[in-house]
C-alpha cells in the first residue's frame, strides 16, 4: 500500500486569517463608530441656518448672545381641545407665564446677510424631534415679532433630555402657543 504523506506547512492557515477577520470587522465597527459620533444629526443648543443645500450660518447659544438681548414677558395658553386633565369634556385653556430671553430672528438674518430677508419667502423652522412649521419673511419683519430664546426666566432652556442648553423659537404676536418650536436646531430659508 502507497503512503500518501500530508505536508501541514502548505495550504492556508485558518487561525490566521480567522484573527485577520475578527480584527478587520473591529475596524470597521470602531470606523462606524467613529462616523456616526460626529455625525449625529442636529445638536441642541446650536442653531444652522440653511438654504437649499447651502448652509448659511451655524450660531451657538454663546454665539446668540452676544447678539441683541430681548426680554419677553408671555403668558402662553395652550388649548386642551377637550383633552385637559380626566375630564373630556374640560376645553378650559391652561396657561403659563414665562420671561424669555433671546434675540430677534431679524438679528440672526441680519448678522449673516443683511439682504436675506429680502431674497427669501419663508422661514421653515426644525426642532430635534422633527416637528417644523412654516413662517412667512412678512412675521419675521415685524418688529416685536419673531424671537429665538435661550433662557427663561434666567435659567438655560431644558433640552428634550432634560438638560440645560435648549433654543425656542417664540412669536411674541402668537398667545395660544401654537407657533413654538421648542428644542429648535435649523432654519431653512425659501
Amino acid at each position: 500500500m502507497d503512503e500518501t504523506k500530508v505536508d501541514g506547512s502548505k495550504g492556508i492557515k485558518t487561525p490566521i486569517w480567522f484573527v485577520l477577520g475578527v480584527v478587520l470587522l473591529g475596524l470597521v465597527v470602531v470606523v462606524f463608530l467613529f462616523l456616526n459620533y460626529y455625525n449625529r444629526g442636529p445638536q441642541e443648543g446650536t442653531l444652522v441656518i440653511t438654504a437649499g443645500d447651502t448652509t448659511l450660518g451655524s450660531f451657538t447659544i454663546a454665539d446668540l448672545q452676544k447678539l441683541p438681548v430681548i426680554e419677553k414677558k408671555m403668558v402662553v395658553q395652550s388649548n386642551c381641545d377637550g383633552s385637559c386633565g380626566n375630564n373630556p369634556g374640560n376645553n378650559s385653556a391652561e396657561s403659563s407665564e414665562h420671561e424669555f430671553t433671546g434675540t430677534s430672528l431679524l438679528s440672526i438674518l441680519n448678522s449673516i446677510d443683511p439682504g436675506l430677508t429680502q431674497k427669501y419667502n419663508k422661514v421653515i423652522t426644525r426642532g430635534v424631534d422633527y416637528y417644523s412649521q412654516v413662517l412667512e419673511m412678512s412675521e419675521v419683519l415685524k418688529p416685536d415679532n419673531v424671537f429665538i430664546a435661550y433662557a427663561d426666566y434666567g435659567k438655560p432652556l431644558k433640552t428634550k433630555a432634560g438638560g440645560e442648553g435648549s433654543l425656542q423659537l417664540i412669536m411674541g404676536s402668537d398667545k395660544t402657543g401654537q407657533h413654538i418650536t421648542n428644542w429648535l436646531v435649523s432654519l431653512e430659508l425659501q
